[in-house]
């Protein structure tokens, strides 16, 4: 798309909310986000908020008819989707309108309860909708009450990932549906997970999708969100089972990232989630540090390369040459020195007593680290005084003065994420040698290193380290040039790590 091309446009046709939450205003944030253009045709107006809904009135069919007429006429639908349609009469006009239409894709949320209860669609429609309206259908997207009524078998009948494939099976051959979806949201033996079924008819398979189980009242307009998202999906140009995916996705983190709207107990997703955090996703229960992951997952191999590093790993299983290990201890007490600094000037730049807490507790870590450096060299003879007398290599001149100089240079977020990859990468790269099973820990002189930087206290630190950063991000929001910077000095800053290594395998004394 540029900027003489239109977004592809996709329709809703459904009830308004007073809200916000569900119906057509849920779908115009939704197709909104998926970056197409919204069209609306209203066949209901309700008047609800998050605790209740008051009073729904059907929109008179001709109506709906002329709304549908005038959108069609004009505009070139890409998708359009179906939310509640509130009786017979309306389910027949947008029937015999859309067998004239029948190129373009039709997503079915077949609406019949709202969150809170409320009866949205005459129980004298269903007949009228299995008859004439699913049959248009190129996906359905019922949850698991809806479907068992279209199947008119009795409430709680489907109680299982099986029995929910077992139904999308049925209702795909029964209306001739291309792709159903049944939704396990209301599953009561789910777990900790919810499983959606992904029935494709033309390969006759079906795909379970697994996400997590959100413990949350922003669950108002999900079923709507849904179906507008996989007819945005479809708009766009994605397959049916890739467009259903996203769509489910899309709706988990707009249930994880939901901020509380209104007294009740039936709030809305957050639509512009996507929006919000275009180049990453917002902090969540299950995915809390965003940040950190858009960093790990730019630098390539590199990150990689550095975690696994040989010296580690020659460490870990007791391997390493000790004359290497001695010379990484000296160097690294210089550079535990000048990193102490850096988060002085840290706790300088910074302006709130959690964040200054955050680069004292680094401080005093250096000392922590510096003091078992002393504890290992003195078991080979090497005296506090050569310690501080040893001469800085070239390798630890480089990295030490990069990062100041972006502290110097920068701000204090930059100088932050100069510091991170050691402070991450020291400790995930000990976990990871811990927990490797080729690890020596008996006789092992190497094992106390290891240990001191997977442990506990030190991995607290990390967290610590981790969280100032993931909120410095997040006040912020910052721009796409903003972050190829910091993910330059990220990248930078690792390779130097990587240098510091090297340079003690190389080491010849």
């Amino acid at each position: 798309m540029t900027a003489t091309t239109p977004p592809p446009a996709v329709l809703t046709i459904a009830g308004s909310d007073s809200g916000g939450g569900a119906g057509i205003q849920a779908d115009l944030k939704t197709f909104m986000a998926h970056g197409t253009y919204g069209l609306s045709v209203i066949t209901a107006i309700t008047a609800q908020n998050t605790q209740e809904v008051r009073s729904v009135m059907p929109i008179p069919s001709l109506v709906v008819q002329q709304q549908l007429e005038a959108v069609l006429d004009d505009i070139p639908v890409q998708a359009a989707k179906t939310g509640m349609l509130a009786d017979a009469s309306v389910i027949r006009t947008v029937a015999n309108i859309w067998r004239q239409h029948r190129d373009i894709p039709l997503v079915i949320d077949p609406v019949m309860v709202a969150t809170s209860g409320h009866e949205l669609l005459d129980t004298q429609a269903l007949d009228t909708l299995r008859e004439e309206l699913l049959p248009l259908a190129t996906v359905l997207t019922p949850n698991l009450c809806e479907a068992e009524a279209i199947l008119d078998r009795p409430v709680g009948s489907i109680a299982s990932v099986k029995q929910m494939e077992v139904a999308a099976r049925e209702l795909s051959a029964r209306f001739g549906i291309p792709v159903t979806i049944v939704k396990g949201g209301h599953l009561e033996d789910g777990g900790k997970a919810v499983i959606d079924v992904v029935y494709l008819a033309d390969e006759d398979t079906c795909v379970r999708v697994t996400g997590p189980r959100i413990n949350s009242e922003s669950t108002h307009g999900t079923g709507c969100t849904l179906s507008a998202a996989i007819a945005a999906n479809l708009a766009t140009g994605m397959g049916h089972l890739a467009a259903a995916q996203h769509g489910i996705h899309y709706v988990n983190m707009a249930i994880q990232t939901a901020y509380r709207v209104g007294s009740g107990a039936h709030g809305p997703v957050n639509h512009a989630h996507t929006l919000h955090r275009s180049l990453f996703s917002s902090p969540t229960l299950h995915a809390p540090h965003p940040f950190t992951k858009y960093l790990k997952e730019r630098s390539g191999a590199l990150w990689t390369r550095y975690v696994n590093h040989d010296f580690v790993r020659q460490a870990g299983t007791g391997s390493l040459r000790r004359d290497c290990f001695i010379h990484y201890l000296k160097q690294d007490y210089i550079y535990l020195k000048h990193y102490a600094r850096a988060a002085a000037l840290a706790a300088f730049k910074s302006d709130s007593l959690v964040d200054i807490g955050a680069s004292a507790d680094i401080i005093f870590g250096c000392v922590r680290e510096s003091t078992l450096h002393l504890q290992l060299c003195a078991q080979w003879g090497i005296t506090r005084e050569q310690m501080e007398n040893e001469l800085e290599s070239s390798t630890s001149v480089a990295y030490t003065r990069y990062i100041i100089d972006r502290g110097l240079c920068g701000d204090l977020l930059e100088l932050l994420v100069a510091m991170y990859p050691c402070l991450l990468g020291y400790g995930e790269a000990a976990a990871r040698q811990a927990a490797d099973l080729d690890s020596v820990s008996e006789n092992n002189p190497y094992w106390p290193w290891i240990c001191a930087y997977a442990d506990d206290e030190f991995q607290s630190v990390v967290d610590k380290g981790r969280c100032v950063i993931e909120e410095l991000v997040q006040r912020e929001m910052p721009s796409a040039a903003r972050l190829e910077r910091l993910v330059k000095t990220f990248n930078d800053t690792a390779a130097l790590e990587i240098q510091f290594w090297n340079s003690a395998l190389e080491y010849r004394g």
